[in-house]
């Protein structure tokens, strides 16, 4: 296999385990649930959108702007894990908590973008991804190698729009009581996800100041 292909196809496996789209689609479909089928696009379209752009600006930039701050990566990993354990949270509590939120009322200029938040940030382009595309395109890789993993990037994404344009059959077929299930049982597993990543923060950086003092 030639080298760059070999870099891609490694990139686009890698890239679609960590984000896995999969697990982002139901959560989709809770959190759109009362959009429209051409909301739902949209919202899809430009959680891509943010997605790209801040795996390609964490890519490029990364390493240098946690570097220039003094934060090491494992350190944003925790804080990022910290971030998801909230969303779970709210999930697994108040299932409803989102659909109230989008819902028009005195509030509504106060709602979140949840294209940005929770969806780019951080279901698809979270602590997993960020790391993954720092690694992947870090000092010592080449131009050509980094373009395959922005093709490959671009790519899983682009699968996650598909798979959560028919979001919503999903939630047609469930209904608001299986929602509200499968919405609690996901806030279950990201808490449990948000915990794993506080957890490697936390061991990574026990590890590294250990190092050093050695």
């Amino acid at each position: 296999m030639p080298p760059l292909l070999a870099s891609f196809v490694a990139a686009f496996v890698t890239l679609f385990i960590v984000i896995d789209p999969i697990m982002v689609t139901p959560i989709f479909a809770s959190l759109t649930k009362e959009e429209s089928h051409r909301a739902r696009l949209k919202i899809a379209f430009m959680a891509a959108v943010y997605s790209v752009a801040i795996l390609v600006f964490f890519g490029f930039a990364g390493n240098a702007l946690l570097h220039r701050l003094g934060v090491s990566l494992a350190a944003f990993r925790a804080a990022m894990g910290i971030i998801l354990f909230i969303m779970g949270f709210r999930m697994f509590f108040d299932p409803d908590s989102e659909t109230n939120a989008k819902t028009p009322g005195p509030k509504a200029a106060q709602r979140e973008n949840i294209a940005f938040f929770p969806l780019a940030i951080p279901m698809l382009a979270g602590p997993g991804a960020i790391a993954t595309v720092m690694l992947l395109m870090g000092p010592n890789t080449g131009l050509i190698e980094k373009g395959a993993v922005l093709v490959a990037t671009i790519i899983v994404l682009a699968i996650g729009v598909l798979m959560m344009a028919f979001a919503g059959r999903i939630g047609d077929a469930l209904g608001r009581t299986g929602m509200n299930a499968i919405t609690r049982i996901l806030g279950m597993l990201l808490m449990a996800l948000a915990t794993q990543y506080v957890f490697d923060g936390v061991r990574i950086g026990i590890l590294g100041l250990t190092q050093q003092a050695t």
